[in-house]
């Protein structure tokens, strides 16, 4: 969504100096603007002398907490200077991240993982430190999504490790790859009594935005910026209206959330189902030999458009905290704990799936996989998810519209009625 041109450092590059938070250590310069890491007078970058004796606290998931700590290992390995840094971590998942941070920056983790949709929240509040060293070389590194969800005005805030978006499970006795590319195909097939063709969190903002998106319709303007701006409810948003109308009319097809789409595969009730990689070992247990994975189905509309929904997408990024008094040794080990080998490590260790450009194109490495492997496929035409506040009035009324389709209150008859009021809620100001 966010298809921005990202703005490249400028040829004279920040100095030593560039590293500076609220903290003060022997490693900082002593001339800076008022945003942390930012210089006036800097005219080259020169590798900082970093601390002997750093003291750095990293924030991750519980589930993280066995690769964290095996990356820590490998740093101090492959960086002499590290030897002898002490580096401790604490549980805090990417989820909570923003709001632990904001509660106490000053004795927050210096580096932490965060969701992308924080990341205007976090900057605005001011304790993201810039990423003022090998901007270019990350830029290069990874994914143009991850690195556009990591940027706000051109500078980056955030170093990406992984995506998570969702794509589609099905039953290999139920469908063939063929059947499988196109929904309307799909929902042509006679399964037999008892066996849902499709499912799908249809009353969830998460997943129908897909269609809106990929019919190209905009959250918050081109760049998901504007809390002004929300088209769905132009002609092509009344197409999408209508196909999801039908969907929950469709015999078919069920509304299902994670316990019942991971019950309907169990039972061998359930052909198909839109989700995530979370879900991938239970649905492979249940399937064995049947597993099948595949990008969401195009879809085919009442005008005969034949569209491919676009998947909402976040990352995961390393931030660094502005009040750390190790800047320059906080970016050093950011950058390790986000480069090639790491990403890979995590893929090994946790099925996370990888920003790194040759990563996610490794075919080799994804097939031990099937679902990062599709996963990484999806997020290639996915939208980024909006990260300002204005999101916060997105949920609710896309839950709504989805709930008065199943419940028969939105018609087609009525439909620009409904999505105006939809687009009217979402576009509601913060607070009103």
């Amino acid at each position: 969504m966010r298809k921005k041109l990202l703005a490249m450092m400028l040829a004279t590059t920040l100095a030593v100096t560039s590293f500076t938070g609220c903290g003060s250590t022997k490693n900082e310069g002593t001339t800076t603007s008022s945003e942390a890491g930012k210089t006036t007078d800097s005219k080259k970058q020169a590798e900082p002398q970093y601390a002997s004796d750093a003291k750095l606290k990293v924030w991750a998931s519980q589930e993280d907490q066995k690769y964290v700590k095996k990356v820590i290992e490998n740093f101090k390995a492959d960086n002499e200077v590290a030897k002898d840094w002490a580096i401790e971590t604490s549980v805090v998942s990417s989820a909570d991240a923003k709001s632990e941070v904001l509660k106490d920056p000053a004795a927050a983790a210096d580096l932490f993982e965060f969701a992308s949709d924080q990341i205007v929240e976090l900057k605005d509040a001011g304790v993201l430190y810039r990423v003022t060293r090998n901007k270019d070389q990350i830029i290069e590194n990874d994914i143009e999504g991850a690195i556009e969800a990591g940027t706000i005005d051109g500078e980056l805030y955030g170093y990406p490790t992984s995506s998570n978006s969702y794509f589609m499970y099905y039953d290999k006795s139920k469908y063939t790859e063929d059947e499988v590319k196109n929904l309307n195909t799909m929902l042509e097939k006679d399964l037999g009594k008892g066996v849902t063709n499709f499912s799908m969190d249809l009353d969830n903002g998460w997943y129908t935005a897909s269609f809106f998106f990929g019919a190209g319709c905009k959250l918050f303007g081109d760049d998901g910026m504007d809390p002004t701006k929300c088209d769905f409810n132009n002609k092509q948003g009344v197409l999408i209206g209508d196909y999801l109308l039908d969907l929950t009319a469709n015999k078919k097809v069920k509304n299902h959330d994670d316990a019942l789409l991971l019950a309907g595969f169990k039972e061998g009730s359930l052909a198909a189902s839109i989700t995530g990689t979370w879900n991938a070992k239970a649905i492979k247990k249940s399937l064995g030999d049947n597993f099948g994975v595949a990008v969401v189905p195009t879809i085919t509309l009442e005008d005969g458009q034949e569209i491919s929904p676009s998947t909402i997408v976040n990352y995961n990024l390393i931030g660094v905290n502005a009040q750390t008094k190790y800047p320059a040794e906080a970016m050093l080990f950011a950058e390790y704990l986000s480069n090639e080998q790491s990403q890979k490590l995590k893929f090994e260790m946790r099925e996370a799936a990888p920003t790194n450009k040759k990563l996610a194109e490794d075919q080799e490495l994804l097939a031990s996989s099937p679902a990062i492997a599709t996963l990484s496929e999806q997020v290639k035409t996915s939208t980024n998810q909006p990260s300002i506040a204005q999101m916060g009035n997105f949920w609710s009324p896309m839950e709504a519209f989805g709930q008065d389709c199943i419940a028969k209150v939105v018609t087609k008859d009525n439909m620009q009625q409904k999505l105006d009021e939809m687009v009217k809620n979402i576009l509601t100001k913060l607070g009103e």
